[in-house]
């Protein structure tokens, strides 16, 4: 791969000075050949952050905060809720501080516990009481949605706020402050984002005061509702400044993590103290009552608004972190971050935007609500699609697979944000609903249906992001999905678009239109014959047709037959092969020995070459007649280990479980010396070879039984496809396409077959076993992997995903029909149907 780093295209204008970029270098110097761009899903934490940490909780004693006593944790809990309050620029005369679980947790107890009916003081309240109005954005969190349910059974009248009607309803002249949220009436609640973690559009902060003054008056039938303000600021405090002695929204939910990367599982609920009377509590937990009988229904619960709402025992140690969070951002300053993000986005959005295909088309579609050129308006989140030179979208799986590559750590999908990604991917909830039928269900890998794009790709940035994080995100662009010679200039419409989004601050019409939404091929049952002749001599057809469908279906009249030219077996699982020269023995779940073992990590974790690349290196040998499977590494002695299942009833070698691909799996520890060696030729500490135990679990009379493989007993690879697709690769000098059918791990190599014809197979017969096929296997980053030297590489999934629009498969799996023991053999005839 290519080291060098693509040069921006549009100028970057630093923020931090040279003293706070060598901080922040030697705080983050594990990011080093990281690129960390998920900081809207979690931001990181700083070296100095845990070795704080770690110090405080190694040299002090902590009791239960309920625990009455000289343990001083109760006085650092309620230092830590000043420490909050100051910090959000407030007190605790004005505001009050709920620890909660995160962001979620607080709108949950509001959900549960606002009260939208009025308590009915006079008598036709108390016949027909009163009930207010659960207003919320489109563009709201998936935890805002889910208080629907919850307020309608309290009453409420839920009311969903569109983008441009929100814009247009607050740009009118707001009521006056007056009597409209003074007098008594029903209560309603309006719950906005401060910034929308989709787009990283800045909502108006002003819309709080707005509120209170009756701009929404209009969704509720009666003029003397109470208007409350639910601020979601989870997405916005930890790249900006929320000043609460300015905008005072009634209720704030924020999660830690997102602020300063630990402790996770922690966040709050800020209430304005002179709103806090809104909210009911019917729920209690230890340490939130005065007084509770056992034997009769009733309690008095606390007086204290956090200790009434804090139910059980607080994170306590959790809480005591937090401190040395907030210490790092502080030696920032939060103006500085907020313009250091805003930079580096700008640079980003820009530098996409001006990317355009060698015929001129652009090569991203972005979903913005800003033009990024006001920091008051935009914040550090860039989200997009990229589009291939012929128009039609890239699957966001496949950038994920491509991202891996060039270890970029980002997010895809719809961010748990169903109304802005609907909004900007301009889809109705009709097809929403067909495209759930179709298969796409949130944080799925249905990415394309039909040809469109069921999310986006997000890049966020962190208060320790650089300039090249934004230089590797566009070098992998570069080198995977732009047709060269690269075209770098605005489109012809973005100065109209800006000057749209300057006089018009509802953005409406400009990401809406079919500017970039180039229209997508489809095949007409008139021109299929004629498409199809033409495949077999060139595989480069393009269309939204999926991959498992572009070649002919087979003559069933006539008999299709191939060759057994090459067996391999994987006795590790993710480790090197071994290849089997003459003929070897098939057992109820594949090839013998074949992914038998693994290796585990101390957490109970299977080692993956995802992740460890140099797992490839180490090569087993079977020797059948010594009963023994050496295993030999680069610059290490072989070891051996028996092929017997010898320690399966030995106390010293217990059953250890863990986890392959989501399934749970159990197997037997093989000792501290393979463990010993293993450590040391990988690299990493502690771990174990494990086998899979011969105890049988109970399966499904339609499921069957498997190795330590991810997905059935056999791949098979065809020669002919990896030939065609090595022919298809460029000169890559990173990749040997003399070597290049190892990289997709196929136990069954065939010979004499045309490329691709097993992607229409349905059953195989191999010498005197028959098999059914499983369908193809979608592939990773894993075939990128070259397997003789360990260097990752960005072919040929990168070729794979363009000759076949982001289909990314290659190779069948099959499965035995017979459960007999029997042989596979070199030279065995294939035959399909």
């Amino acid at each position: 791969m290519v080291e060098t780093m693509m040069e921006t295209t549009v100028e970057f204008t630093p923020v931090y000075d040279d003293a706070t970029e060598r901080f922040l270098a030697s705080e983050f110097a594990r990011l080093e050949g990281e690129c960390y761009v998920d900081h809207a899903g979690a931001t990181l934490y700083s070296d100095t952050q845990i070795r704080n940490v770690s110090a405080d909780l190694h040299g002090s004693l902590y009791a239960n905060p309920h625990s009455i006593g000289i343990s001083s944790t109760q006085d650092i809990i309620e230092r830590t809720r000043y420490r909050i309050l100051s910090y959000f620029n407030t007190n605790p005369d004005e505001y009050s501080v709920i620890f909660t679980s995160g962001a979620t947790a607080s709108l949950k107890i509001i959900a549960e516990g606002f009260r939208f009916r009025t308590d009915g003081n006079d008598e036709k309240t108390i016949a027909c009481p009163r009930s207010g109005s659960f207003v919320y954005m489109q563009d709201n969190h998936t935890s805002v949605l889910g208080m629907r349910d919850v307020v309608v059974a309290r009453g409420a009248e839920v009311v969903c706020l569109g983008h441009d009607q929100a814009f247009q309803i607050f740009s009118q002249r707001s009521t006056s402050p007056d009597e409209s949220n003074e007098r008594q009436g029903d209560n309603s609640l309006f719950v906005y984002s401060a910034q929308c973690n989709f787009s990283g559009l800045k909502y108006p902060l002003k819309w709080i005061s707005d509120t209170h003054a009756g701009a929404l008056s209009v969704f509720s039938n009666r003029p003397l509702t109470r208007w409350y303000v639910l601020l979601d600021a989870a997405s916005f405090v930890a790249t900006n400044k929320l000043d609460l002695s300015i905008f005072k929204p009634d209720f704030v939910c924020l999660s830690f993590y997102k602020m300063f990367g630990y402790p996770t599982g922690i966040g709050a609920l800020l209430v304005k103290n002179a709103s806090s009377d809104i909210l009911e509590k019917v729920y209690y937990g230890g340490g939130t009552v005065d007084v509770a009988l056992s034997s009769e229904r009733f309690n008095r619960k606390r007086q204290v608004l956090h200790q009434r709402f804090e139910d059980g025992t607080v994170p306590f140690l959790s809480i005591i972190s937090l401190q040395y969070g907030f210490e790092i951002l502080l030696k920032l300053t939060m103006d500085k971050i907020s313009k250091h993000v805003f930079s580096l986005a700008k640079t980003l959005h820009h530098s996409l935007l001006m990317l355009h295909h060698c015929n001129g088309k652009p090569v991203v579609k972005l979903y913005s609500d800003s033009d990024y050129e006001d920091r008051g308006s935009q914040g550090g989140i860039v989200t997009f699609n990229l589009i291939r030179s012929n128009g039609e979208y890239v699957g966001y799986m496949e950038v994920v697979n491509m991202a891996a590559l060039f270890k970029i750590h980002l997010r895809t999908g719809c961010f748990c944000n169903p109304g802005a990604c609907q909004r900007h991917l301009s889809l109705s909830a009709k097809e929403i609903l067909q495209n759930y039928e179709a298969g796409y269900t949130c944080g799925g890998a249905a990415d394309l249906i039909n040809g469109r794009p069921t999310g986006a790709v997000r890049v966020s940035f962190g208060y320790m992001s650089t300039i090249k994080d934004v230089r590797t995100v566009l070098l992998m662009i570069n080198k995977c999905f732009v047709d060269e010679p690269c075209i770098r200039k605005f489109p012809q419409w973005w100065e109209d678009h800006r000057m749209g989004i300057r006089n018009n601050y509802t953005y409406r019409h400009f990401y809406n239109t079919n500017i970039l939404d180039y229209s997508i091929p489809r095949v007409t049952n008139n021109k299929k014959n004629i498409i199809n002749n033409n495949l077999r001599n060139d595989f480069h057809y393009k269309s939204e047709k999926s991959f498992d469908r572009i070649i002919n279906p087979i003559n069933s009249n006539k008999i299709n037959k191939c060759t057994l030219q090459r067996l391999f077996i994987y006795p590790i699982k993710s480790c090197g092969a071994y290849e089997i020269t003459d003929s070897w023995n098939l057992n109820s779940k594949g090839l013998e020995y074949d992914r038998e073992w693994m290796i585990m990590t101390s957490s109970g974790t299977c080692l993956t070459q995802k992740h460890h690349t140099n797992l490839c290196l180490l090569k087993p040998v079977i020797l059948k007649k010594q009963k023994i499977m050496k295993l030999t590494y680069p610059g290490m002695p072989t070891i051996e280990v028996p092929l017997d299942n010898v320690y399966e009833k030995s106390i010293k070698h217990p059953i250890c479980q863990s986890r392959v691909c989501e399934s749970r799996v159990q197997g037997i520890d093989y000792g501290s010396e393979v463990s010993e060696w293993l450590s040391l030729a990988l690299g990493k500490p502690n771990v174990r070879l494990i086998r899979q135990s011969q105890k049988r679990q109970k399966k499904g009379l339609d499921k069957a039984e498997l190795s330590f493989s991810s997905q059935a007993q056999y791949l098979a690879v065809n020669e002919a496809s990896v030939s065609w697709l090595s022919d298809k690769v460029s000169d890559d000098l990173d990749f040997e396409k003399d070597t290049a059918v190892y990289r997709f791990r196929g136990n069954i190599i065939m010979k004499g077959c045309e490329a691709f014809d097993e992607m229409q197979w349905e059953h195989v017969r191999i010498g005197n076993n028959n098999f059914e096929v499983n369908g193809p296997c979608t592939r990773c980053q894993m075939i990128c992997i070259d397997q003789i030297t360990g260097k990752k590489t960005i072919e040929p999934l990168r070729t794979l995903a363009e000759e076949f629009h982001g289909k990314l498969k290659f190779g069948i799996y099959l499965t035995r029909l017979e459960k007999t023991q029997d042989t596979l053999k070199i030279g065995d005839c294939i035959y399909y149907s």
